[in-house]
């Protein structure tokens, strides 16, 4: 790491920032790309990426607030230089990069939180405060220490994976009272409401939200894809009722755990979304990840940019968006605990679901795959030398289908009784996630076969302690069933009690976000185990 001092003319930066003028708007139909993680190990400098593709960039991230000082800055291969005497980066290169690409009609905002680092507030008046630090940093105000130099950003990102839903609201209003052209977006987990901003997108007014349907239960696969519910949130309980709602994706298979899907799903998929009025376009995790992918040539950006600016508004369209910082309803996070089982399948993985939401099978009726597995309200059906053989879940559980949509698995509901036969269009409860005092955490199925199964934990702190470097999970599962393998960590079982012992990639981090790999006995029904048989030790 270097450590070097740049000296930044107050007037001079004055005379610059009187010349800009941020229009508060979000594309439409447009790509947003978050950029700054090199998670595809072969990022490249930002303006490289700002050409005709993408629309937005998200420069990720601020991963420590440090309220009333310096905050942490974190941009992997991008950026190590520091001012002199702090750990501040100083990041020149990038603030030039900032000046091209929004030259060129690019948002660049820069992405607050993300998994790794340790933030949060423990009241309002810490938000207030650091939504001046915030401007005076990278808006237009002058702060003695500025990491993009003279650049200013569009706005401000909240991806906030933890640290509890405390001050965000605050925050937002904040910034626009200090500049009323500030753009605000934010980053929910997919499951509804979302859990740390839940409470502040419906107080304060977001631009556009970037929703990440990826390593959760409601990816675009899996028969739980809840795009309606955002809209109805959108249209009718959000404050900026001109709010866009972004399908995010994962850039390649290997920026996620799991909710991947190659460009002909996302074609599909864009083409139904498209029904929705609050529909703006695609996010991608991240830039390194879909300029690489050559699944389609040239790239999966570019393909995507070019199919997406082809919507009904024209590529690179702008909507201008009401920005009223005043409060309407409070969004109660989600407080709910997990359980779920597996039923295991010998279907091939397909981007088609196994079965839809509210379809239901009798005993015996005719089928024509045999092992197939399909959800039949809150029982699953095996198709069994040419008939259905229809089993129920279990007392307390529904079916699900699986997040690769080629197999159904059994889960406790968030609510309610489940799915049932009575309405064909009636959508599928989400499974019920985990919930301590510390940790909620979501168990989504991702794959399943008659003897193995594949799952991923999706954890987030609810206070401003972090995740620390080691953390153990403790599980007492089924006699049938075993844990095989963890990613990032080990796995010790005696008869039916399981230790997971993760190395945390990131030290410390708000989000923990690890894959099961498992075994069940040929024959029998995977079954994970319930909320009071999962246990966080730190």
């Amino acid at each position: 790491m270097v450590f070097i001092e740049k000296a930044i003319g107050i007037t001079a930066i004055l005379s610059f920032l009187s010349t800009q003028v941020l229009a508060a708007s979000i594309p439409s139909n447009a790509v947003a790309q978050y950029w700054g993680q090199n998670s595809a190990l072969d990022q490249q400098n930002l303006a490289h990426y700002c050409d005709g593709s993408s629309d937005v960039f998200l420069v990720s991230f601020l991963t420590d607030f440090n309220v009333g000082g310096l905050p942490n800055l974190n941009f992997a291969n991008a950026c190590t230089d520091v001012f002199s005497g702090t750990t501040l980066l100083n990041c020149p290169q990038i603030g030039a990069d900032i000046k091209t690409c929004q030259s060129k009609g690019k948002k660049v905002l820069l992405s607050l939180g993300g998994a790794a680092g340790s933030y949060g507030f423990t009241s309002d008046a810490q938000a207030t405060t650091f939504a001046n630090t915030l401007y005076g940093m990278f808006g237009k105000g002058t702060h003695q220490y500025r990491p993009f130099g003279d650049a200013v950003i569009d706005g401000f990102d909240l991806d906030i994976e933890g640290g509890g839903p405390t001050g965000y609201a605050t925050l937002i209003n904040s910034l626009r009272s200090l500049d009323a052209n500030v753009l605000i977006t934010g980053a929910p987990q997919c499951p509804y409401p979302d859990a740390m901003l839940g409470d502040a997108m419906n107080k304060a007014s977001f631009d556009a939200v970037w929703v990440q349907f990826y390593n959760n239960y409601c990816s675009v696969t899996g028969g739980n894809f809840n795009f309606d519910a955002w809209n109805t949130w959108a249209t009718q309980t959000s404050t900026n009722k001109n709010v866009k709602v972004f399908l995010g994706l994962p850039g390649s298979s290997s920026a996620a755990g799991s909710g991947y899907v190659g460009y002909s799903q996302i074609q599909s998929t864009v083409n139904s979304l498209h029904q929705y009025s609050s529909f703006g376009g695609v996010m991608f995790w991240d830039a390194s990840q879909s300029y690489s992918n050559t699944e389609v040539s040239p790239d999966l950006a570019a393909a995507v940019g070019t199919f997406v600016h082809g919507g009904s508004s024209g590529g690179g369209s702008t909507s201008t968006t009401t920005t009223s910082a005043k409060p309407t309803t409070t969004a109660t996070p989600t407080t709910t605990s997990a359980s779920s089982s597996a039923v295991s399948s010998t279907t091939s993985a397909s981007s088609t679901p196994s079965s839809s939401p509210g379809t239901c099978v009798t005993n015996g009726e005719a089928c024509s795959t045999q092992g197939k597995y399909v959800c039949s309200g809150n029982s699953f059906a095996i198709c069994d030398h040419g008939a259905w053989v229809l089993q129920g879940c279990g007392s307390g559980l529904t079916c699900f289908p699986t997040t690769d949509g080629a197999s159904v698995y059994c889960a406790q509901p968030s609510s309610g009784s489940g799915s049932t036969c009575t309405n064909a269009n009636a959508v599928p409860a989400a499974p019920k996630a985990y919930k301590s005092a510390l940790v909620q955490a979501q168990l989504s199925v991702a794959n399943a076969t008659e003897t193995s199964w594949s799952a991923v934990v999706n954890a987030r702190r609810l206070k401003t302690l972090p995740f620390g470097s080691k953390v153990v999970v403790h599980f007492k599962l089924p006699s049938h069933m075993t844990i095989d393998s963890v990613s990032n960590g080990r796995v010790i079982q005696n008869g039916t009690l399981a230790s997971v012992q993760i190395t945390n990639p990131h030290k410390k981090s708000m989000d923990l976000l690890f894959t099961l790999n498992g075994s069940v006995e040929k024959g029998t029904v995977f079954v994970a185990p319930t909320s009071s048989n999962i246990k966080f030790q730190s």
